[in-house]
């Protein structure tokens, strides 16, 4: 077996040589079975490159979030958070390709801070990454952080307005829900808040009635978290007030069944009311009156009654009281 195998060998070997020696069986060669020869020339080439460039080491910059573990509950941090910290990585091309970087945190644990500035170490140990990365640097590699003690107070909600109203309008009444909230933060800020304001209402635009909105109320710090973040609210605009004066109003006998004088026969009546509403506004005949129905004979002193439209008062009546004399009942018509 071993003498065949040498003989062909060397048959070979000698075909091999004459084909060196002769170009035109050279070139022959050569072009038999090209495309299958390009094709298993790129299948090795692929081959080598995957081997040898996939085993060589490289380095990546990693983003990974700072997951921050066991706050104690009673503190919060004050100073500016770092969430990411930048993980320079080495190890072979493949290896880093199979990095789950959606699994990644760097933890930092905080449990026993106290009040105060700390300083922590940033450690890539806990990081899970194959078998054959390792981390080579990391940024910042260490963090400080200013803790304070957590505060409660319960403060006021402030309407805010801003504008102004026409001329002819006032603001008669507001109204919030709820009237207070609670506001939770550091201690040094906390101190500083009085009260909760809600996002600005503009007045300008405004017209007369009730308006209900619900509003958010405006930020008291970075660090400070109401218990609330939006309450109701009611505006209530009427017209500026108006008065006006009736001079010689007739007072007006109801229900007589006998014979009524009144002394004197017409007050001075002055009303109140919206300005549009009583610059319009006109009395009528019968709008002060006597009802003399329970009315007895005799001389009595009364006070008329006045009837007027709704949003409209008297603010006063001269004679406050008439004098009302009842005589005999008047005779029956045959």
């Amino acid at each position: 077996m071993k003498l065949i195998d040498r003989a062909q060998l060397t048959d070979l070997w000698s075909r091999f040589r004459q084909t060196l020696a002769d170009p035109q069986r050279l070139r022959a060669a050569a072009a038999h079975n090209l495309p299958l020869k390009f094709v298993s020339l790129v299948i090795a080439c692929g081959i080598w490159a995957f081997v040898n460039l996939g085993e060589r080491d490289t380095e990546e910059t990693l983003k990974v979030p700072l997951e921050l573990r066991n706050i104690p509950a009673q503190l919060m941090i004050t100073s500016p958070r770092v969430d990411f910290v930048d993980v320079r990585v080495s190890g072979p091309r493949n290896l880093l390709g199979r990095i789950d970087r959606s699994r990644l945190s760097v933890p930092l644990e905080l449990g026993g801070v106290k009040v105060g500035p700390s300083v922590f170490r940033v450690a890539g140990e806990s990081l899970n990454l194959p078998r054959g990365v390792r981390v080579v640097r990391l940024n910042p590699a260490q963090v400080t952080m200013e803790l304070e003690r957590i505060s409660h107070k319960t403060v006021p909600v402030r309407l805010r307005l801003v504008g102004k109203l026409s001329p002819d309008l006032q603001v008669v009444d507001t109204k919030v829900s709820p009237e207070t909230v609670q506001i939770s933060g550091p201690t040094s800020d906390i101190e500083n808040v009085h009260a909760a304001s809600t996002e600005a209402v503009d007045l300008s635009k405004m017209q007369a009635g009730t308006i209900e909105r619900e509003l958010p109320l405006e930020p008291a710090g970075d660090y400070i978290a109401f218990s609330a973040s939006r309450v109701a609210t009611q505006i209530r605009i009427d017209e500026l007030p108006a008065t006006r004066e009736f001079k010689a109003q007739p007072i007006r006998i109801r229900n007589a069944a006998q014979t009524v004088s009144v002394i004197p026969s017409t007050v001075r009546l002055t009303v109140r009311g919206p300005k549009r509403a009583v610059g319009s506004f006109e009395l009528g005949e019968n709008a002060v009156s006597i009802d003399a129905s329970q009315l007895s004979a005799g001389e009595t002193a009364i006070k008329p009654v006045v009837e007027l439209p709704e949003g409209i008062e008297a603010v006063s009546m001269e004679p406050a009281q008439v004098r009302v004399i009842v005589g005999p009942p008047r005779p029956k018509r045959r």
